[in-house]
């Protein structure tokens, strides 16, 4: 190579090591002043209060979770008591959140991770279903408004919202039993 060809490639490489983003590392002394500015509206949860809707004095504190058998959605059933007889199907269910939110489901709609929806391969969109958590008990109500799962050995996908219904988020899994609640018309 000739020297005008280096010198060219050179800046060729400056130009591009400029135009890269790099990270920007701050001190906690130096972060910038918090503004008086709102942040944009994110999702929550239906029925969820955030540190700005209450007087500080009335702040909940983050440490206190319900315990399951105080939690006003859970509707559970002894297992041994559980009647398969109308079972639709009965397998193992999985739930998907913060990485599908927002994005758009088979239906059309909109994920939104804090509704009560489900994902079934072959279900009519629209179908309302009553998932059972068969180690538990804890059963919910969900529609039916995309296709999946599709990973092997696994019937239904459950809304972040549908699986703490069940109390599933911390396994992940959980051996649920899907009954037809309502068929779309």
């Amino acid at each position: 190579m000739s020297v005008y060809q280096w010198i060219i490639m050179a800046l060729w490489v400056q130009m591009l090591w400029s135009c890269t983003p790099h990270p920007v590392y701050r001190s906690r002394d130096s972060a910038p002043a918090r503004t008086n500015v709102p942040a944009r509206d994110a999702p929550r949860p239906a029925g969820s209060r955030l540190a700005q809707d209450y007087p500080d004095s009335l702040l909940p504190d983050p440490r206190m979770q319900p315990r399951p058998e105080e939690r006003a959605n859970a509707h559970p059933i002894s297992p041994a008591d559980l009647d398969t007889t109308r079972a639709y199907q009965i397998g193992v269910a999985s739930y998907y959140g913060s990485d599908f939110h927002g994005k758009p489901t088979a239906s059309g709609a909109i994920y939104n991770m804090y509704r009560l929806t489900a994902a079934h391969r072959v279900l009519p969109l629209g179908t309302r279903v009553r998932v059972t958590n068969l180690t538990n008990g804890y059963w919910v109500d969900v529609k039916v408004n995309d296709r999946g799962p599709f990973i092997p050995g696994r019937v239904l996908d459950l809304s972040y919202a549908a699986a703490l219904e069940v109390d599933m988020v911390e396994a992940g899994l959980a051996r649920v039993m899907i009954e037809i609640i309502d068929t779309p018309d």
